[in-house]
């Protein structure tokens, strides 16, 4: 198998691991590198890149300017964790019957979409001091 495919496999196994529910580039490197796969961040760029563009991960940006990458699977919306920074899936929040009647509405084909939730994650909220911020 060729090193960039190596990488890639590498982190697809990482991501279904269950030690997080997204990953960071960082965090894919750091973690890669815990399993015993050196590579350098521009690789690990350039096969999260290629996950995503595949279809095998999907891409998601936050506003904190961190690009998160999680398996493709069942659709869910998630809540970004203002504290810990964790990013965590939750039902997804809008209906198919919803997209329906506003394709009709509008003429448009709705392909995809994304919902992030500001606030605090389930273990940050049970640590107490909740502070809320505005949305």
């Amino acid at each position: 198998m060729p090193r960039k495919a190596q990488i890639s496999a590498a982190m697809v196994g990482l991501m279904g691991g269950g030690e997080r529910h997204a990953w960071t580039l960082e965090e894919l490197h750091e973690g890669l590198a815990r399993r015993g796969r050196v590579t350098d961040f521009s690789s690990v760029f350039r096969a999260a890149e290629k996950l995503a563009a595949d279809g095998i991960t999907r891409k998601i940006v936050l506003d904190d300017g961190r690009t998160r990458f999680e398996p493709v699977g069942v659709h869910h919306d998630h809540l970004y964790c203002t504290r810990c920074h964790e990013l965590v899936p939750v039902p997804c929040l809008i209906e198919h019957e919803r997209f329906a009647a506003l394709e009709r509405a509008t003429g448009a084909a709705i392909l995809d979409h994304q919902v992030v939730l500001r606030g605090l994650c389930r273990d940050c909220r049970k640590a107490g001091n909740i502070s809320k911020e505005p949305a």
